[in-house]
């Protein structure tokens, strides 16, 4: 059965990258969905860096909308053509809606650096599955690198409809410290409990005492 979230990223690789590009992108979705180890698949996804170019992926405003009307939420306005690729070779497989794939996805992480890992979380709302990352995804908003947090927490409508109160009201306090804009998180203000409220008023008392600004993006929170 085909992919319509795969079909789309391939439509916008092949008007930007060049033929032999585009022949290698091809050539390796055909492998990866005839079943290849792990080992091999994180092999494939690593060799990417060498055949795509190091750019962002600048898709069109149609191209924002074909992806938003597949799936609400998602974002490809901070994809670069590497990530693309590398998430179409996830897309690729044939085993993501079965019960082991959650276990496989999570050993990808073991040894990704962390433009794959990136990839790899950027691919979470895309997935057949997605209860089954939620510890996953959960782990991607409690690191230390912004980028990997963004490609989590944003651009995507993962943490709005899986992450429970207690992890969505975690990831939304990161966003503020970090100073990641929380226009980058679909449905912000749209789960707004007591719990939050009270979070953010506790980071806007301590931001206070300690003579800082409080970031605009605060009151959107409190709204």
């Amino acid at each position: 059965m085909s992919n319509p979230c795969l079909a789309l990223l391939n439509s916008v690789l092949a008007v930007r990258v060049n033929s032999a590009v585009y022949e290698f992108v091809q050539r390796t979705q055909d492998l990866i969905s005839t079943g290849i180890t792990d080992d091999r698949f994180t092999q494939l996804v690593s060799l990417a860096s060498r055949h795509v170019p190091r750019q962002m992926l600048d898709p069109s405003g149609e191209e924002r909308d074909l992806a938003a009307a597949l799936i609400p939420g998602w974002s490809l306005k901070a994809w670069s053509l590497l990530d693309t690729v590398r998430v179409s070779f996830v897309l690729s497989r044939s085993d993501l809606a079965e019960p082991g794939f959650a276990q496989c996805f999570n050993q990808w992480f073991r040894f990704a650096d962390e433009g794959e890992a990136c990839a790899y979380y950027r691919a979470l709302c895309l997935l057949p599955e997605p209860k089954q990352h939620i510890w996953r995804a959960a782990e991607g908003c409690r690191t230390n690198m912004r980028s990997v947090f963004a490609a989590v927490a944003c651009d995507s409508p993962y943490p709005f409809l899986h992450f429970d109160n207690l992890v969505w009201n975690q990831m939304l306090l990161k966003a503020l410290f970090i100073g990641e804009p929380l226009s980058n998180i679909y449905g912000c203000n749209l789960r707004t409990t007591p719990e939050l409220i009270a979070m953010v008023n506790d980071y806007i008392d301590e931001r206070r005492s300690a003579g800082r600004d409080i970031p605009a993006d605060a009151q959107l929170l409190l709204a």
